[in-house]
């Protein structure tokens, strides 16, 4: 079963993801905190990560988004984020983001 992480720190956004992924077949971890982000992505080892940038306290989703990659995490993350921003989306891209989408 594909593992997901979905990082994001809107309740509803949150829970409309989990809710979505789980009925089509994913195991589905969630976390508003960047650093719980990155022990569950340690411990649970997901193949994606929906990432959003704003994120409720402590560190920024670019932040996680460096941490994960410097500790080697093999997980696809894409940010999902209302920042459209092109300067802000390279720099996700050359932090190894696989994806960067803009919510409505």
């Amino acid at each position: 079963m594909p593992r997901l992480l979905v990082i994001e720190d809107e309740l509803e956004v949150l829970n409309y993801l989990k809710d979505y992924f789980q009925l089509h077949g994913m195991e589905v971890f969630t976390t508003s905190s960047g650093e719980e982000a990155l022990s569950l992505m340690e411990s649970k080892q997901p193949d994606l990560v929906l990432l959003d940038l704003k994120l409720e306290s402590g560190i920024s989703g670019l932040e996680v988004l460096r941490r994960a990659k410097a500790a080697k995490s093999k997980a696809q993350i894409v940010v999902v984020t209302a920042v459209d921003d092109d300067a802000v989306a390279e720099l996700a891209k050359n932090l190894g983001a696989a994806d960067y989408i803009t919510k409505p």
